[in-house]
């Protein structure tokens, strides 16, 4: 009996669950930062890069985690494959 998840796989999962929660911090603080600056005519710089490098890491998170079930699904396949 093999387990849902091989232990390989741990550092992957553990990367990809990292990356998101901080991008989702990320955007949390993005969104607190365009509150702040709503009233002035353009927001600066740093907010625009702040909320591109937070979506792109929020990407990156569930593209990994992903990546991971996909695989996971297909060694569980072949590993029954090999069973029967």
């Amino acid at each position: 009996m093999s387990k849902a998840m091989p232990d390989s796989f741990r550092w992957g999962l553990v990367a990809s669950v990292s990356v998101l929660l901080l991008s989702l911090l990320l955007f949390a603080g993005n969104v607190g930062a365009g509150f702040v600056y709503f009233n002035e005519k353009q927001a600066p710089a740093w907010v625009t890069v702040l909320g591109v490098v937070s979506i792109l890491g929020i990407c990156a998170g569930f593209g990994g985690l992903f990546l991971l079930l996909i695989l996971t699904a297909v060694k569980a396949h072949r590993d029954d494959k090999k069973l029967s």
